[in-house]
Parts: C-alpha cells; sequence; structure tokens
C-alpha cells in the first residue's frame, strides 16, 4: 500500500491519475500535484504543483530563487 499525504482537514480529492493528484483546498482553489514515480519512494515534484484559484486571468510563477514573474 502506498499512502500520499497531501490534503488537508476541509480537503477534496477531484481526481487520480498516473501523473497527477488534482485536489480542490477548502479555501476553493485546486492544486495539481505531479507524482514522481521514476524514483522509490514515490515522490511529490513539488516544484512543478500547480495552483488554480481565483483572479483575473493572471499566471503566476515563482522561480528557485523566488522571484515571482507574471503575465498580463
Amino acid at each position: 500500500m502506498i499512502k500520499i499525504g497531501v490534503m488537508n482537514k476541509g480537503d477534496e480529492v477531484l481526481g487520480v491519475t498516473n501523473d497527477f493528484i488534482a485536489i480542490r483546498r477548502r479555501k476553493g482553489d485546486v492544486d495539481i500535484i505531479p507524482l514522481l514515480k521514476d524514483c522509490f519512494p514515490w515522490q511529490i515534484d513539488t516544484a512543478n504543483i500547480i495552483n488554480i484559484g481565483y483572479g483575473k486571468n493572471i499566471v503566476t510563477m515563482e522561480t528557485e530563487d523566488e522571484v515571482s514573474v507574471s503575465s498580463f
């Protein structure tokens, strides 16, 4: 059995595929969480988690050195 602990109280699983898990967070936004299965044990690809939330059609990406880049 594999246990993946990515939820908080009030969260809901929207879907699971071989490549990712979609979690609706309590506040309403959705996290698309990629899985790394090439290693043992499996890992969460924390560098590529996508958060879908409320906004005005702006995409923001944070770089490795914590600089935010946005599109308009």
